[in-house]
C-alpha cells in the first residue's frame, strides 16, 4: 500500500463519502474515526505487489469453489464496529451482503495486510484492534515482504481471538482450521525468495 499522510481535522462519515466520490483516478482514502488518511499513488515494491497477487491467486483457489469472493487493494472494507473505512490490501468475502454492494465490503472472514514502510504501524497495531471486531472475520494475516515473516491472528473454536506463533521460515504453512485453509509461505513468497 502507498505511503500514508494524516491530517488532523475531523471529518464526518459523510465528509469522507464525499472526498471519495469526488476524487480523481488513483486516489484513495482510509477512514478512521473522523481522520481521512490519504493513500499517495506511488507504486509498490515488485515484491509487495507480487506477494498480494501470491497471496490472492492462492485465496481464489481455495475459496472461489465455496462461492466466495477476493478482493484486493481498492476495495473499501468498512469497519462497522469501529467507524472506519479500511483499504486491505487482499481480503475474502463470502457474504451475500458484500456480493451485492458495489461500493465497500463488510463481512470478509480474511483480511490480509503486507507491510510497507509507511503503514507498519497501522497493519500491526491499529488495524488488529479494528479488524478483531469484526463479526465475520476468522483470520487476519500480516505478511512481511522483505523476508519470510507471516503473523497470524485467528479465532480459536470458542470465537476468542489468538495470535499464532509468527511464520519465519519458507517450509512453514498458514493454516486457519476453521476454514479448512492451509498455503505453503513457498506459495505466497514465489518469485520473492
Amino acid at each position: 500500500m502507498g505511503d500514508a499522510q494524516k491530517n488532523n481535522h475531523y471529518y464526518s462519515v459523510e465528509e469522507y463519502e464525499a472526498i471519495v466520490k469526488n476524487s480523481k483516478e488513483g486516489e484513495r482514502y482510509e477512514y478512521c474515526d473522523g481522520e481521512i488518511i490519504p493513500f499517495k499513488d506511488e507504486y509498490t515494491t515488485d515484491d509487495h505487489n507480487q506477494i498480494i497477487q501470491n497471496t490472492a491467486d492462492s485465496l481464489k483457489g481455495h475459496f472461489y469453489p465455496k462461492g466466495c469472493r477476493v478482493y484486493t487493494e481498492n476495495v473499501r472494507l468498512i469497519v462497522e464496529e469501529q467507524t472506519q473505512f479500511r483499504l486491505p490490501d487482499v481480503m475474502v468475502t463470502c457474504s451475500d451482503r458484500d456480493k451485492e454492494s458495489k461500493d465497500a465490503k463488510r463481512d470478509p472472514i480474511i483480511v490480509v495486510e503486507v507491510l510497507s514502510p509507511s503503514t507498519s504501524f497501522t497493519d500491526l497495531v491499529e488495524k488488529v484492534e479494528a479488524y478483531k471486531c469484526i463479526v465475520s472475520l476468522q483470520a487476519y494475516l500480516i505478511i512481511n515482504p522483505v523476508k519470510v515473516w507471516v503473523r497470524i491472528y485467528q479465532r480459536d473454536a470458542q470465537g476468542h481471538w489468538q495470535q499464532e506463533a509468527d511464520l519465519e521460515s519458507i517450509n512453514q504453512t498458514i493454516a486457519i482450521p476453521s476454514l479448512q485453509l492451509n498455503i505453503p509461505l513457498a506459495r505466497i513468497y514465489h518469485f520473492v525468495f
